[in-house]
């Protein structure tokens, strides 16, 4: 690690004398404001389109009118521009502004044009979005949906945003976090609000890198972002109530019911979903009846090439299986006062999981041995979840500056699990085989919160911050396991009988303390201290049943044992902006302690101390003119261990595979670079993205595994016959990867469709030991996917894409290894309309090919969903249709896991053919802005303001 520091303290000296030769200039953002009115009813025209171009008519930025007709839109900082007002069936209205002109624009009157081809109205031009500042803003009303749509139909048109397996993706990168009107929705579960928000209520939707709350507040740019999307209601929508009512019943007694009520007055803002299903509905999704992604992943630490979901808040990570769910939540926002914004949620959700999983894993040992384990996996899992947040913002006064987010979890889970394995040799020998039956009842609690302060002094830009964080968390489990392994080698049967009782307590707290201070009119630097404590405690009793069935206490499957990892940091920081340039440059020094201490079954004391220098840097560039921008970012930080992966006790639930923790254990070191490019053409609506990735770990937290070939006594108690495995977490180094992605979206406009593409690249290293032979597994992986998608009109709705991926699979213990595989996804969607949305007719079609698996994991498999139906009622509110679910019976899913020293293959049971008759009744009741009876439009003409 010394050896790197000279390099470090170059680069970070070098963007330091950069900064500092960056050239000032004072930079204003300038607005257009103004409100566009219906010259034949003189009222307010919702969703006019504001054009700002050159005067030579190249488009420079965009927007719409709201709910009162008003807008506003950034004016470039260049001598002249042309301002045009357009709206389809009205004369365009244009008008050559000057820098010295006002940027109030007043009141702006369309009249109706006459000019008619046949019975078609010339179109004007909708401007797909605009860049501000790093946020990129799409218009709604740019992207035709189908009657009825969602949210989640209308953005995975826009260029650049993807699903993958489920997971939404913007510009490359996983979206964590939906706001709504700048608010939280239910937490951080991104599929809530895409799900349950119509896409006719959204003005525009923003995608961008949130910072954090002490960042936004001290306005000094810690490093720390989230993917963010934020929905924007047009102002229509924000006074009313609107949501869904849902209910079907199906063949093999599938059913189908749940909805969603969105209360909605002005800033009151109240949510509530329900759903009940045994159709693997989990996210409140009341669209995608496929339910289940064909993919989903699994492995443990240190594996790559992992394909899957994750867990947000109130996100139920999609698992394979039957799944049968009951949920609700609800979600309140509001502003009380002038000073104090309040979001919080309650969510419950009951699950029930149903499990059948075939899993074929080949580990490398040496150049010559290689290891096949099989299993047949029967896994029930009755999961009952309680989960409520809380976010309170408060501006106490002028200076002083609160953001508090509380949230507590309780967690109920059974868990009922039949095994039966067997491992086999290279010579295809059966070594060992296993059968267990496992039973587990887990209970957990969790509290945590975040309170960030921040004080503005008298002079500007100078602050400070602190930002306090605590989590208490209590869990507790009883398990029994009843297993049976056999050696064939030497034909003996070994038979375990036992109960556990296992423990896990943990109290963390961390504090930041910020002060920031101008240096100059566009810099400012910034001064810290960071102190935090993760204080873990483990208790684990495994008693055995003796031959006179009396539980019996078994010291090498039992441990106490405290963790305490206590860190130190001193943060230095600068920041630099002008007219497009930011430049943020940090420089941290860090103390890290591990204390562990063990109590039984032995008793020791383990410490370590840890010093690092922890430079990290931010470096971006925008042209608001051109829509080009670019940013990297570097960055540094340490991992430590978890209690599990450092408490020194045997986990036998898998009597052929078992692991042991590492007291031992350090922590590792991370270097991290990113850098990103985009290109918004706003005039032709064409958009690129383009980003790199590469980070490196030091003391990378590995595994080491053993293959035993004959009896070996584990911590001198346990037997592991010939062919069974054990793995301990150990610190190795070797562990990098890097990615590159790359997305370019443009319309076809005789076609009325968007083109999208996007390229992968993608490297990982991932290092591992294998009966004490380091070992490196390498995967790349090379993909390419294309969309076409449709944007004719609500009647007419539908996309094709496909992405291949080929992955090429490298081991150093055996170099002619071949586990390269292909994976192909292809998906048609089709929705029809005769009569503008009565009679429909909804077709979804994918298709699965997969390559280069374990014997008889290759597939190649369609996946066809049908609907039909139609609509009646007034506004089309009321929907009676049919749907096929896996017309074909294909339906499967596979997985793919590439770890330190095994490749594994997992076949998971789906749900399959089944026909359903669902209801839907859609709810909606607006009525216009509070201070819409104050406009002056409505006393037919305004006392003031210019008209053009």
């Amino acid at each position: 690690m010394k050896k790197k520091y000279p390099f470090i303290t170059l680069i970070f000296s070098f963007l330091l004398v950069f900064s500092v030769f960056a050239q000032n200039r004072e930079g204003q953002e300038l607005k257009f404001k103004g409100t566009v009115i219906d010259g034949t009813i003189n009222k307010p025209m919702i969703g006019a389109n504001v054009l700002v171009k050159t005067v030579t008519d190249s488009l420079l930025r965009g927007g719409v009118t709201d709910g009162q007709g008003k807008f506003e839109v950034i004016r470039p900082d260049i001598p002249q521009v042309k301002v045009e007002i357009t709206f389809i069936g009205y004369r365009t209205v244009s008008k050559i502004h000057s820098i010295r002109e006002s940027l109030d624009l007043g009141e702006i009157i369309l009249v109706e044009d006459a000019k008619v081809l046949g019975e078609v109205l010339i179109e004007g031009q909708v401007p797909v979005g605009e860049m501000k500042g790093d946020t990129t803003s799409f218009n709604a009303n740019a992207f035709k949906t189908q009657e009825n749509a969602q949210a989640e139909d209308l953005i995975r048109k826009m260029p650049g945003i993807t699903m993958q397996g489920g997971q939404i993706q913007a510009q490359g990168e996983a979206v964590q976090k939906i706001l709504v009107d700048g608010r939280e929705f239910f937490g951080n579960d991104p599929n809530i609000a895409l799900r349950n928000l119509p896409a006719d209520a959204i003005d525009r939707v923003e995608v961008l890198d949130q910072r954090s709350d002490q960042s936004r507040l001290t306005g000094f740019d810690d490093g720390n972002y989230t993917k963010t999307i934020n929905i924007i209601l047009r102002e229509d929508r924000k006074n009313g109530q609107f949501g869904r009512v849902y209910s079907g019943y199906g063949t093999d007694d599938r059913y189908l019911a749940g909805g969603s009520l969105n209360l909605f007055n002005g800033d009151q803002r109240i949510s509530i979903l329900g759903l009940f299903n045994n159709v693997n509905q989990q996210n409140f999704s009341s669209q995608d009846l496929a339910g289940l992604s064909a993919n989903a992943g699994g492995g443990r630490r240190g594996g790559g090439g992992r394909w899957g979901g994750g867990n947000n808040n109130f996100f139920v990570g999609g698992s394979g299986g039957i799944v049968a769910t009951n949920a609700m939540g609800l979600n309140y926002s509001d502003k009380w006062g002038n000073k104090v914004n309040f979001t919080g949620s309650y969510f419950f959700n009951n699950s029930t999981n149903s499990l059948q999983q075939i899993t074929n894993r080949e580990t490398v040992v040496n150049e010559d041995f290689r290891q096949n384990y099989q299993e047949n996996l029967i896994n029930t899992v009755d999961n009952y979840n309680h989960r409520a947040n809380a976010r309170i913002e408060a501006d106490l006064n002028d200076k002083n500056s609160i953001i508090l987010t509380p949230s507590i979890s309780f967690q109920k889970n059974n868990t009922f699990s039949d095994r039966d394995a067997l491992t086999v040799g290279s010579d295809a020998d059966t070594l060992s085989a296993l059968r267990s039956v496992s039973n587990a009842e887990t209970q957990a609690l969790s509290i945590s919160n975040n309170l960030t302060y921040r004080y503005k002094f008298e002079k500007p830009r100078r602050t400070f911050s602190t930002d306090i964080n605590t989590s208490w968390s209590d869990r507790d489990q009883f398990s029994d396991l009843n297993a049976a392994s056999n050696d064939y080698r030497r034909d003996v049967l070994d038979t375990t009988v036992q109960e556990t009782n296992s423990m896990n307590q943990g109290f963390n707290y961390r504090v930041n303390l910020t002060f920031t201070e101008p240096l100059g009119e566009r810099a400012i630097g910034t001064l810290g201290y960071q102190v935090a404590n993760n204080k873990t405690r483990a208790d684990q009793k495994t008693r055995v049943f003796n031959s006179e069935n009396l539980p019996v206490l078994d010291t090498a499957l039992s441990n106490e044992f405290d963790n305490k990892f206590i860190t130190q940091r001193l943060r230095t920081g600068y920041a630099y902006n002008k007219e497009g340039w930011n430049v943020n440059l940090n420089l941290d020094y860090q103390n890290s302690r591990l204390d562990n201490e063990a109590f039984f079954p032995t008793e020791g004391v383990f410490k370590r101390d840890f010093n690092n220098v922890l430079p990290s840097a931010n470096i971006g560039y925008r042209n608001r003119e051109s829509g080009f921008s670019w940013r990297v970012r570097y960055r540094t930080d340490t991992d430590e261990p978890s209690v599990n992966e450092l408490q020194n006790v045997v986990n036998n639930q898998n009597p052929l595979n078992l692991s042991v923790g590492n007291p031992n254990l350090g922590q590792s070191f991370n270097h991290n670079i990113f850098a990103n490019i985009s290109k918004v053409n706003l005039e032709k609506s064409r958009t690129l993205f383009l980003f790199v990735n590469y980070s490196s770990t030091s003391n990378f937290i590995g595994n080491s595994t053993f293959l035993t070939t004959q009896d070996t006594l584990i911590n001198g108690e346990i037997l592991l016959r010939p062919g069974g495995q054990i793995s301990q977490p150990v610190n190795l180094d070797g562990n990098w990867r890097t990615r590159f992605f790359l997305t370019y979206g443009a319309p076809i406009p005789k076609l009325k469709m968007q083109f999208n593409t996007n390229t992968r690249l993608g490297f990982n290293r991932t290092p591992g030991m294998i009966n004490g032979e380091s070992n490196f597994n390498d995967n790349i992986d090379l993909g390419q996917g294309i969309t076409l998608s449709s944007n004719i009109s609500k009647n007419v709705d539908f996309s094709i894409s496909t992405t291949g991926t080929y992955n090429i699979v490298n081991s150093s213990l055996q170099q002619d290894l071949n586990n390269n595989y292909y994976v192909q996804e292809s998906n048609i969607r089709l929705y029809y309309s005769p009569n503008n949305g009565r009679l429909f007719l909804g077709n979804t079609v994918n298709h699965s090919l997969y390559k280069g698996l374990s014997e008889g994991f290759d597939q190649n498999f369609w996946l066809w969903n049908i609907e039909g139906g139609f609509r009646f009622a007034k506004n089309n509110k009321a929907e009676l249709k049919v749907v096929i679910f896996d017309l074909l019976n294909q339906n499967n899913s596979i997985s793919r896991t590439i770890s330190d020293v095994a490749v594994t293959d997992v076949f998971t049971n789906v749900l399959t053919r089944y026909g359903m008759l669902t209801f839907t009744y859609i709810i909606g009741n607006f009525k216009q802005p509070e201070n819409e009876g104050n406009s002056p439009w409505q006393r037919m003409r305004p006392t003031g303001g210019r008209t053009w």
